[in-house]
Formats: structure tokens, sequence, C-alpha cells
């Protein structure tokens, strides 16, 4: 008896390029660990708010800086790698891979603007 497989090769590639899109919803709890760690790391370490004018620690706003950067590059990369299957798969998901990359650059413009001259 021949074996019949359940999800074939489209099935299949129409699931991951569902799940690339679902992917993009990583932007939620990367935006929630970027609040609480501009509020909560100086909080825990003994300081006021990174705007507060009473002297945070330049390497707390760097490091901060980073990990806010590091957060919003997590989304665009499980994006890349679940669209990479797709397409491997025959369902390539236009745009959105470039959606998720321009808003992870905007993000980091933004919070390199604010360190700058904020």
């Amino acid at each position: 008896m021949t074996e019949r497989r359940i999800i074939t090769t489209n099935r299949a590639g129409v699931i991951w390029s569902g799940i690339t899109w679902v992917c993009v919803l990583l932007f939620l709890p990367a935006g929630l660990a970027s609040m609480a760690m501009q509020t909560l790391l100086p909080a825990n370490l003994g300081y006021p708010q990174l705007d507060a004018p009473s002297g945070v620690p330049v390497w707390l706003n760097r490091t901060v800086l980073v990990l806010d950067i590091l957060v919003f590059v997590i989304p665009p990369l499980v994006v890349t790698l679940a669209n990479k299957k797709a397409k491997r798969l025959g369902h390539r998901v236009k745009g959105v891979v470039a959606g998720s990359w321009a808003v992870a650059g905007l993000v980091a413009a933004i919070a390199l603007m604010l360190w700058f001259f904020g």
C-alpha cells in the first residue's frame, strides 16, 4: 500500500507564508521588552529614568540603546527565516520581509536620533 502525504508541498508553502505573516506580530513583544528595558534596567540599578536630568551614566544609556536595537532586530530575522522556508516551498511572501526590516531600521534610527539629539 502506498503512503499518502497529508500535507503536500503546496499546502506546506501556504502554511509557511501564513507563518511569515504571523511572525510580524513579534514586534508587539519586542516593543514591550524595549519599554521594560528602558524603565526597569535603570530602576533596578538604582538610577532614575533615562531622561532624568540627575545624571544617568553614559554606559547605561548605551546599553539600553544597544539592547533596544537588538530586540527590534529579532522579529525581522524570524520573518526572513520563515519567508525563506515559504520561498523554498514555492509561496514567497512579497513585501513583508522588506516591511519588517524597514520597521526595525526606523526604530533604530529613532533610537539613535533620540540618543544623539535627545
